[in-house]
């Protein structure tokens, strides 16, 4: 797959920083921010790709991709947040020098895989990639509220098809709709659960539902 290295690891380094910033940031509209600027550097990506091979697939799916993870997603957390605002949490288990060590190490043994993935022939780009995508797992462990869940799934969704873009994996329009499908339909049953969530304990954060369920 010819793709210009130049871009491809721009967009994978945005990819990459910004998903360091959305284990910092503590305001809920700052997460939603971040994650659409990530959004849109992997809809950077698939353009350059498209527009360089010429593939009207490529094309449509960059399309599809802005209008879901950077109109869709983002109108549908705004939302939740002008809901249950008062009742997220941004607290993390791990304090701020603990998470920026663990990002660290995350890091480095990010680099570490790829290497032995690839060869040691990796570029730039793969080795942040996998960064960003581990990043988002830890957001999602280190992070009590619901929404940092959300956001962690969603932002590790975009490191996983820059990734695949990165890898030369066959990236074509109808696989770029499946996982768009695949993300509309997890916001709906999230919003759903949310609204359960709420309903049966008034509060989104687990671990306030799990320690009221204790204590019952």
């Amino acid at each position: 797959m010819i793709f210009g290295l130049t871009t491809l690891t721009f967009c994978a380094s945005l990819v990459f920083l910004l998903a360091l910033g959305i284990n910092f940031m503590r305001k809920n509209r700052t997460l939603i921010s971040l994650y659409v600027l990530q959004s849109l550097a992997v809809v950077l990506a698939l353009l350059s790709l498209g527009l360089e091979e010429r593939s009207n697939g490529l094309l449509y799916a960059a399309l599809l991709t802005f209008a879901v993870k950077s109109v869709f997603a983002p109108i549908f957390l705004g939302r939740l947040i002008g809901k249950y605002s008062i009742h997220f949490s941004a607290a993390s288990y791990l304090s701020t020098p603990l998470t920026l060590i663990a990002l660290a190490v995350i890091t480095g043994f990010s680099y570490s895989i790829a290497a032995r993935l690839t060869d040691g022939g990796s570029t730039t780009a793969i080795p942040l990639l996998f960064a960003a995508a581990f990043s988002a797992l830890f957001l999602m462990t280190n992070r009590r509220g619901t929404l940092s869940i959300v956001i962690g799934v969603l932002s590790l969704e975009n490191a996983i098809v820059l990734l695949a873009t990165a890898l030369g994996t066959g990236h074509t329009f109808a696989l770029e709709f499946t996982v768009t499908f695949d993300i509309a339909v997890w916001i709906a049953i999230a919003s759903a659960f949310l609204g359960m969530l709420y309903r049966e304990f008034g509060t989104v954060d687990t671990g306030r539902a799990v320690s009221t369920l204790i204590e019952e």
